[in-house]
């Protein structure tokens, strides 16, 4: 919460970033219920169709998150102490026809608003990897965020990513040839919580509602569910839900979490069956390319090597897996504990 406050107080494009779960959503929208500046909220998941984000219903949805903030009796205070301007003023650009309002002109209006009070909007994208499928490969979007950062100074833009290497792959940060090449953008990394961490957490949300359990129990629940603030939060949730049965609250909490890394690897498998069986094979302790090469050929048959360093570098991409060096040797791990139990269980066929 702290950073957040010191990144908005001072910058301008932000990035929240972290393995699944490790609370991105949760902390953006504590922050933003809790700023003073006002602010809109978009999932961007809710738009992929495929590989392609609809720009135009996209940008109604943001622009319709706009213009119910400017609707708060807040932001029309603020209007009321500006005396060369009226709600109208702001509300120009959305009484257009939904396929002609555009969001650079919203946002530019918005900015000329602030700026006499010196108050800023936030835009907040949660998981924004998924704009690399708007308009050119996310290209247009980019656009807009260089726009938005060399011209609109109480803009500020909140990316959350948890799919890291997919999201910095779309800002093209270090590409001279793109737009945000030299923009300065501020990096927020949540991390898994350490055993100190996860018991504080556990001790004090169990202290809510009321519900002691010793500590060798809960150092069992964060050995099970390890420091990822999402699996903690379920337990947590399943023991005010049906009572102080530690046993049941961890198993349901087990089962639960199990049912939401089934889903994301189910998406994978639909891509392509080789993710599994490299999910697998690191599952089963293949850590070096050439033992994960040979485990999959062992039980499922030839693949190509440019094939599996595919398959490697998109399961990087997409915080499945994580890189360590030791003595310049790359090794490959599952970082969630839940999805390599489940990896390590799946039944896959050649």
């Amino acid at each position: 919460m702290n950073e957040l406050k010191r990144a908005t107080d001072n910058d301008r494009l932000i990035v929240l970033d972290g393995l699944r779960r490790t609370g991105k959503t949760s902390l953006l929208k504590v922050f933003l219920n809790d700023t003073e500046n006002f602010k809109a909220f978009i999932d961007c998941r809710h738009f992929v169709r495929g590989n392609v984000i609809d720009s135009v219903e996209f940008n109604n949805a943001l622009i319709d998150s706009i213009e119910k903030e400017t609707k708060t009796g807040k932001f029309r205070k603020l209007l009321e102490s500006i005396s060369s301007m009226t709600i109208r003023d702001v509300q120009l650009s959305f009484e257009k026809s939904r396929r002609q309002r555009n969001l650079a002109s919203v946002l530019k209006k918005l900015d000329t608003t602030l700026e006499r009070k010196s108050v800023k909007f936030i835009v907040a994208l949660d998981e924004a990897q998924n704009l690399r499928f708007y308009g050119k490969g996310g290209r247009d979007f980019l656009n807009l965020l260089a726009y938005t950062f060399d011209n609109l100074k109480n803009i500020i833009f909140i990316l959350t990513g948890s799919e890291v290497g997919l999201l910095f792959d779309f800002l093209k940060l270090e590409d001279p040839d793109e737009p945000l090449y030299a923009r300065y953008i501020t990096e927020i990394t949540l991390k898994r919580f350490s055993r100190e961490e996860s018991m504080q957490f556990l001790i004090a949300g169990l202290d809510e509602i009321g519900v002691n359990f010793n500590k060798s129990d809960l150092e069992k629940v964060i050995t099970t569910l390890d420091g990822v603030v999402g699996y903690l939060a379920i337990f947590g949730y399943e023991v005010y839900k049906n009572g102080p049965d530690f046993e049941t609250a961890l198993e349901r909490a087990g089962v639960m979490a199990k049912g939401l890394v089934k889903k994301e690897i189910d998406s994978l498998l639909a891509r392509s069956i080789n993710y599994g069986y490299a999910l697998k094979a690191v599952a089963f302790g293949m850590e070096r390319y050439s033992q994960i090469k040979k485990y999959i050929e062992a039980n499922f048959g030839p693949i190509h090597d440019s094939t599996l360093s595919n398959i490697l570098n998109g399961l990087v991409k997409q915080s499945f897996l994580e890189i360590s060096f030791s003595k310049s040797m790359k090794s490959y791990s599952i970082p969630d504990p839940i999805t390599s139990s489940f990896c390590a269980s799946m039944n896959l066929k050649q």
